[in-house]
């Protein structure tokens, strides 16, 4: 998975993620907007601040998100 974008919407509280699967290339991207309660839900170690969170991390939560979830529709880059 490669994080293309993303940034805490200051309005919602959410981290917006923009990303591509290793299906999708560098052809498509996808974009989810995951809330404070579901990123801290599925994250594997305990965050404090949502700002503190890295692409490396961000893939992790993304990971264990879709084990349960199905991935967002591609958009062509």
């Amino acid at each position: 998975m490669k994080i293309r974008e993303y940034y805490l919407n200051e309005e919602t509280g959410g981290l917006y993620i923009e990303f591509s699967t290793k299906k999708d290339g560098d052809d498509f991207y996808r974009s989810i907007e995951l809330s404070s309660d579901k990123i801290r839900f599925y994250s594997p170690i305990i965050i404090d601040e949502i700002d503190d969170i890295d692409e490396e991390l961000i893939v992790e939560i993304l990971n264990g998100y879709f084990e349960d979830q199905d991935l967002p529709e591609e958009t062509m880059l």
